[in-house]
């Protein structure tokens, strides 16, 4: 079987190019308030260190999962797939993204501040796969010429793809400020610019899957696959997909964040610093050339059905009707994502005049197995850190959604920085986390 599932190979394509959303944990609670701290809540706008504060540029990687440690990344690098769905004692959830700050800046003017920002994000993602379904997809060649997977996956499992950029609008004000008490609001209100969705929604797959030497068999299976993608993108005739890197062109979708913030002063700065904000209401629109194809599968018990995925894409859906097992539902008029709406607290304390420690977590709203869903994960992170002057040392623990607690170091001078949040259990005990951020940012003019 030459290609048993372009759809893996697809995600194996994209995962093999990101190295590795998440904004920035770590830095985002630096005590040098920059426009990482406004993309974590916009109210922060009126908390900038500097009157004029200019992102030069910035960018984090990450990849986050339930199965790998990162020894097994080093030792199974040529087969981590299998590896991954050969170990799996229940789904199956990676998550891999890039964000990349381009220039952005922030002014205060008396008891306001404004912002521009530039971001791109790039995400690739396995959401609740089923690991047995996976080995049958992922295996070419087993051991024996003859098994049976029972397959039994009774809810919608994804492998999502998809990049957009982002132009930022923010806006804040301070409402009170009383004494040492400081209170603001702020909202962003962002212009988005769809390039790449590609989604496979594989919901509720259950049948029997039979091999014979090298060839595959469905018997006694229902279910439905939505696939989802930009018609450019592939080549009907090889069935591979080329994928676009950026798109400053096409608007097609808003969003909106919107935060509080308060401040509690003492003689020299800062004693607390909270907040609250609502992040990525909104969504993006892929026009008319956005492939979204759902096919239905019906095959009774006792009957079988080749899997054969040779030849152009034509000839492969000709297969699919032409066996009475499948019915094939079209839609030519785009798709609506959802961006991960969430809620995200944090507070952060002086404790001492050079040691801080911060907390911050984010609780989605959104349903990650919902085919139209930008996905992104829940977390908790507590950071202390060391402040010198314009030198900092901080240390982000972080619970993830996916891949558990990891812990990290990173360090600031000025307006430099680099980190990771998984470096340093990375170094002492097994982690399914590898990431690294790092960027550079100026300031000018007194507060």
């Amino acid at each position: 079987m030459k290609q048993k599932s372009t759809l893996i190979l697809l995600f194996l394509l994209i995962a093999n190019s990101l190295f590795a959303q998440n904004s920035f944990i770590g830095i985002q609670n630096s005590q040098r308030k920059s426009m990482h701290s406004v993309g974590m809540n916009p109210a922060e706008i009126n908390n900038l260190t500097r009157k004029f504060e200019l992102n030069i540029f910035s960018i984090q990687g990450s990849l986050s999962n339930n199965i790998l440690s990162f020894q097994d990344v080093l030792n199974e690098s040529d087969d981590l797939l299998n590896f991954v769905f050969q170990n799996a004692d229940g789904p199956v959830n990676i998550r891999t993204s890039v964000e990349i700050m381009g220039p952005s800046i922030g002014i205060r003017f008396k008891k306001w501040s404004f912002g521009f920002t530039t971001q791109t994000f790039n995400n690739a993602h396995l959401v609740d796969f089923d690991p047995k379904l996976g080995e049958s997809l992922t295996i070419e060649q087993l051991s024996a010429t003859n098994n049976i997977f029972t397959i039994n996956s009774p809810y919608n499992q994804r492998i999502n793809i998809n990049g957009w950029t982002e132009l930022g609008f923010t806006g804040g004000i301070e409402l009170l400020e009383l004494g040492n008490h400081k209170l603001s609001i702020g909202g962003t209100f962002k212009l988005l610019f769809p390039y790449n969705y590609v989604n496979i929604g594989l919901d509720n797959i259950n049948g029997t899957l039979v091999q014979d030497d090298s060839d595959f068999f469905l018997s006694n299976s229902t279910g439905a696959v939505n696939i989802t993608y930009p018609e450019m993108i592939l080549d009907e005739d090889n069935l591979t997909f080329s994928l676009s890197p950026f798109n400053f062109i096409s608007l097609n979708g808003i969003g909106f964040d919107l935060g509080a913030n308060y401040q509690l002063k003492d003689e020299k700065g800062t004693k607390l610093n909270a907040g609250i904000t609502l992040r990525n209401f909104g969504g993006m629109t892929f026009g008319q050339n956005q492939r979204n194809t759902t096919y239905r599968m019906n095959i009774p018990q006792n009957e079988f059905f080749e899997l054969n995925f040779e030849g152009n894409l034509e000839e492969v859906e000709s297969r699919l009707t032409e066996s009475g097992y499948f019915t094939i539902d079209r839609q030519r008029e785009g798709i609506r994502s959802s961006l991960p709406t969430l809620i995200a607290a944090y507070g952060e304390l002086k404790v001492t005049p050079i040691f801080y420690l911060s907390l911050y977590g984010q609780q989605n709203f959104s349903d990650m197995n919902r085919n139209e869903q930008v996905v992104n994960q829940n977390l908790l992170v507590i950071t202390p850190r060391l402040l010198l002057g314009n030198f900092e040392i901080y240390s982000p623990w972080v619970n993830y959604e996916v891949a558990g607690i990891t812990g990290g170091l990173g360090l600031r001078v000025g307006g430099f920085f680099i980190g990771s949040n998984s470096v340093l259990t990375g170094l002492i005990a097994d982690t399914n986390q590898i990431d690294v951020h790092f960027g550079f940012s100026v300031g000018f003019g007194n507060r």
